[in-house]
């Protein structure tokens, strides 16, 4: 990875975990709004057919309704879509501790950038963190998210 100035190697590794943490950190987002969306697809698709199958067909008796509700067919529908309801939960919980690690990390070289950062490099730090900022959305002017 080419940075636009000169840095020490503790710093290059330092940055390049940052980097990496973020994309990971972008990566379960997209994820979990990919899996949410199948969520709420699927969601509408199995409302679409509990209405047509089950309250079209059988509106007669509600006796038959409630008969066509716990037919075997609508457990496997219901069960699908759990497993897309699980699937967002567990990207959730993914995206969120991929964000902890990235903040605990991005936290941790703002605190100690005076004393990784050389005097020379120090005083053009500006010029690094820019450069993070417009290519990576990394920001590490404060430590508040």
């Amino acid at each position: 990875m080419i940075f636009p100035m000169e840095l020490d190697e503790v710093t290059k590794v330092i940055l390049q975990r940052i980097i990496a943490h973020k994309k990971e950190w972008d990566d379960m987002k997209k994820r979990m709004k990919w899996s949410f969306s199948l969520f709420l697809f699927s969601l509408a698709l199995f409302g679409m057919y509990v209405y047509q199958t089950v309250f079209v067909l059988h509106r007669t008796s509600v006796e038959r309704v409630v008969m066509a509700l716990i037919d075997e067919r609508i457990f496997w529908f219901v069960a699908f879509i759990s497993s897309f309801g699980w699937l967002v939960s567990f990207y959730k919980k993914k995206s969120e501790k991929a964000e902890q690690d990235f903040h605990a990390l991005r936290c941790e070289l703002i605190q100690k950038s005076s004393e990784l950062l050389q005097k020379e490099t120090w005083e053009k730090r500006h010029i690094l963190y820019a450069w993070l900022k417009d290519k990576y959305d990394i920001s590490l002017y404060h430590e508040n998210k």
